[in-house]
C-alpha cells in the first residue's frame, strides 16, 4: 500500500464513520476504498467490518442518553443480533467471490426500498388512519426480522444501519435519534461477535484495517454528536437519499 493509497483510505474511513453514525452505510465508502488498494472482496468486507467495530462503540457511547427506556428492547434484539450475525459471518467465510459479488446490489436495493416505503406501507396494510404507524409489531415477529437482518449484517454489512432503521420504523419506533441509538448498541453486539469470528479465521488485512479503524472511530463519534442536533425529518431524508445513491452505485458497478 502506497502513501497516497493510505491517505485516501484514511479519509474515506473518516467519512464512513460520520455516515455510519448519522445514517448507516459506512461500509459503502470503506469497501471500495479497500478494494482499490488491492484487497480481495471477501477480505475487504471482513476487514471493513472489523475496523468499523470501534466506531460502533464510540457511536453508542455518544448516543447513551437516547438509550434511556430502551434497555429491555435492546436486550431482546441483541440476542437475535448475535445469533444472526454469527450465521452471516460463517456464510461469508464459505462463499465464493462470484456469489458474494452477485448478491450485493440486490441486498442493498432491498434495504433501500424497505427504509423508503416501510412506514407508509405498514400504515396502508393496517388500514391507515391517524396513529397507524405508531402501532408496533409483536415482539416475536420483531426478533425474527432482526435475526434475518443480522444474517445480512454478518454476511456483508453495507447498509446494515439503513436496514435496521427501516426495521425499527416498521416496529413503530419513529424518533430517529432513539432509533440511531438502538442501531448503534446492536451494532456493537453484532459486529463484536462477527469481528471475533473473522479474526479467528485470519480473514483480515491488518495494515489496511489499522488505518480504517483510526478514521472510523473518530468519524463515528463526531457523526453521532452532529446527528443528535439535527431535525429528525432532515436526518431521515439524508438517510433515504444516501441509500438510493449508494444502491445505484453498486448496481452500476456490477453492470
Amino acid at each position: 500500500m502506497t502513501l497516497a493509497q493510505g491517505l485516501v483510505l484514511l479519509l474515506a474511513s473518516f467519512g464512513a464513520g460520520v455516515l455510519k453514525a448519522v445514517a448507516g452505510g459506512g461500509t459503502f465508502l470503506i469497501f471500495p476504498a479497500l478494494m482499490s488498494t488491492g484487497v480481495d472482496p471477501i477480505r475487504a468486507n471482513a476487514t471493513s467490518t472489523v475496523a468499523l467495530w470501534p466506531g460502533d462503540v464510540a457511536s453508542a457511547l455518544a448516543y447513551r442518553r437516547e438509550m434511556e427506556g430502551q434497555g429491555r428492547l435492546a436486550a431482546s434484539l441483541g440476542v437475535a443480533s448475535l445469533l444472526g450475525g454469527a450465521v452471516g459471518a460463517i456464510l461469508l467465510l464459505n462463499s465464493s467471490r462470484a456469489t458474494f459479488s452477485a448478491l450485493v446490489p440486490a441486498m442493498l436495493l432491498m434495504a433501500t426500498l424497505l427504509f423508503t416505503f416501510g412506514g407508509p406501507l405498514l400504515a396502508r396494510l393496517r388500514g391507515g388512519g391517524p396513529g397507524a404507524e405508531d402501532r408496533t409489531l409483536p415482539l416475536g415477529v420483531s426478533l425474527v426480522l432482526q435475526f434475518l437482518v443480522s444474517i445480512y449484517g454478518g454476511y456483508f454489512g453495507a447498509g446494515l444501519g439503513i436496514l435496521m432503521l427501516a426495521l425499527f420504523s416498521v416496529m413503530g419506533l419513529k424518533n430517529i435519534h432513539k432509533a440511531n441509538a438502538l442501531k448503534s448498541v446492536l451494532g456493537v453486539l453484532l459486529n463484536g461477535l462477527v469481528t471475533a469470528i473473522f479474526v479467528s479465521a485470519d480473514a483480515i488485512a491488518w495494515e489496511h484495517g489499522a488505518l480504517v479503524t483510526a478514521g472510523t472511530t473518530s468519524g463515528s463519534f463526531l457523526g453521532a454528536a452532529v446527528a443528535r442536533k439535527l431535525n429528525p425529518d432532515r436526518v431521515r431524508a439524508f438517510v433515504g437519499a444516501t441509500a438510493w445513491v449508494l444502491t445505484g452505485y453498486y448496481f452500476w458497478r456490477a453492470a
